[in-house]
């Protein structure tokens, strides 16, 4: 036994894990030393109180810091001080897109009804807020302007919308440049689709422009790696003009001289809006085939589009008759044949087309008179659709409200009396409302007019027509852009492969993909 037993021995500070020096009794004995007992381990109850009370410390420390100014920060650390400016720019950050946000809400809310049925439709104010702010800095100049174009219907037309875009795909990629480390058939395909989501803000994408786009992101996937960026983009371009060459120029040829046959001299044809492939048939018939013949344009607010066609038409000379839709019937007892184009045809035969030409359709079966249409293989697609409820285009109901108002030099006697009486019964109606407020005012001095009354007077005393509509809660204007026609009442169908029946859509759709 040693005599050195219960001698005090100091222990460092990395040994005992504490900041300062503690002395540990020892005992030596032959064996070797033997350390005492530690003291009694904290509780879990009072292990959390301990934790509390440094997080409570910790926040006051951090409070009188930010109070401070600075003043006492030289005593924390410089990390402290990152973490604490981190999390202020993340609170910043968070605040402004919350603010964001609401309003962005509160100006959908405000300006934008919606009937309900139609609620789950995109408007284009619900589209740009769907994309993010940073996608127009890589967007391309080109995709810029075309959007524009389409959001002010300077481009319309299920055609004429897929060409405008395939050109302007063409300037994306000649200038196009494959960062470092990707290969062009990877990274061209992300970069157009970015494209492509920004150009569904203006309009949504129509089926042309979707087979068109799928056949350009594959032709994309099948470039080589070890062929050059300058052939590829080269080759890309060259593969884009021979898409429109064939699948759009040289369809509607062959679609002519399909459809021309059904012209004959002294024929009167019905057509309803603007279709391109419909105005190069009739220049054909009129031009080489010298065919007499007269076209019915039959056209509806808010886009009118068959003043377009009727002006060409009458410019080649050809005899024209322009009516709006509400005179369908009166019109349909010498009509010979229905042409109408196709905004896409779905594969259980159903035509998807401006709003109207299910109405023309419907009405001409009844008094059997054939409707033919006349559309690219292009605008077949897979989608089936059994209603224009479930998948349409919601445009703004003001388009249907402005009404441009054009002087009438000359009045007939019975127009002129009838606008001088509705003159005076907007005067007595003005003078009703003015005693009724004034006796409202008067009765009860402490009640305010609430908006909705106060929307309902403008609504009343307004001339234009649906001035202030949307100051009224109980109306809706609902302006959809498209309609669907039942295969029953199409005749047939006249594409770039011959004339087909309804029913045969599924295969012209298999041949399609298979090529």
């Amino acid at each position: 036994m040693s005599e050195n037993a219960g001698e005090k021995v100091p222990v460092s500070p990395k040994a005992s894990g504490s900041e300062h020096s503690t002395d540990v009794k020892v005992s030596t004995h032959s064996s070797g030393t033997e350390v005492l007992p530690e003291p009694k381990k904290l509780s879990n109850k009072e292990l959390k109180e301990l934790k509390k009370k440094e997080k409570s410390a910790k926040r006051a420390a951090a409070k009188a810091a930010a109070g401070d100014n600075g003043i006492t920060g030289g005593n924390t650390s410089a990390g402290s001080q990152n973490i604490k400016h981190d999390d202020h720019q993340k609170n910043k950050l968070q605040t402004s897109s919350n603010i964001k946000k609401q309003l962005n809400q509160t100006k959908i809310k405000e300006f934008k009804k919606v009937p309900p049925l139609f609620s789950h439709l995109e408007t284009r104010e619900q589209r740009i807020l769907a994309t993010t702010p940073q996608l127009a800095n890589i967007v391309h100049p080109s995709i810029l302007s075309l959007t524009l174009k389409y959001s002010t219907y300077n481009i319309v037309g299920s055609t004429p919308r897929c060409r405008a875009m395939l050109l302007a795909f063409k300037q994306v990629i000649s200038s196009y440049d494959t960062p470092e480390g990707t290969t062009l058939s990877r990274n061209l395909t992300s970069h157009l689709s970015h494209q492509i989501e920004y150009l569904k803000t203006s309009r949504p994408l129509s089926a042309t422009m979707g087979n068109a786009i799928r056949w350009l992101k594959q032709e994309i996937s099948l470039i080589s790696i070890d062929v050059s960026d300058k052939d590829a983009k080269k080759e890309l371009c060259d593969k884009i003009d021979q898409f429109i060459r064939e699948k759009l120029e040289l369809a509607h040829d062959l679609i002519i001289s399909n459809c021309s046959v059904h012209i004959q001299n002294n024929s009167t044809i019905l057509t309803y809006g603007n279709s391109e492939v419909l105005s190069k048939i009739f220049e054909y018939c009129h031009s080489k085939e010298n065919k007499k013949f007269r076209v019915i344009i039959v056209d509806s607010r808010p886009l009118f589009e068959g003043k377009k066609l009727a002006k060409k038409l009458c410019s080649s000379g050809i005899k024209c008759q322009y009516v709006l839709i509400n005179a369908l019937s009166s019109i349909l007892n010498d009509v010979d044949y229905i042409m109408l184009g196709a905004h896409a045809v779905l594969s259980n035969g159903r035509l998807y087309s401006r709003v109207g030409t299910a109405l023309i359709a419907m009405s001409a079966t009844s008094r059997n008179i054939p409707v033919l249409v006349c559309c690219e293989s292009i605008k077949f697609t897979d989608k089936v659709q059994l209603d224009s409820v479930t998948l349409n285009e919601l445009a703004d109901g003001d388009d249907l409200v402005k009404i441009d108002k054009k002087p009438i030099k000359k009045l007939g006697f019975a127009l002129d009396q009838f606008l001088k009486e509705k003159s005076l019964e907007e005067e007595k109606e003005k003078l009703k409302i003015q005693k009724n407020s004034n006796n409202n005012n008067n009765n009860n001095g402490s009640k305010k007019i609430t908006k909705e009354q106060e929307g309902e007077m403008n609504f009343l005393t307004k001339t234009e027509p649906l001035a202030n509509w949307k100051e009224i809660s109980n109306l809706n204007i609902l302006n959809i852009m498209y309609d669907l026609t039942p295969p029953e009442y199409i005749k047939k169908i006249i594409t770039e492969v011959g004339s087909l029946p309804p029913s045969s859509v599924p295969v012209i759709l298999r041949e399609y993909k298979s090529t």
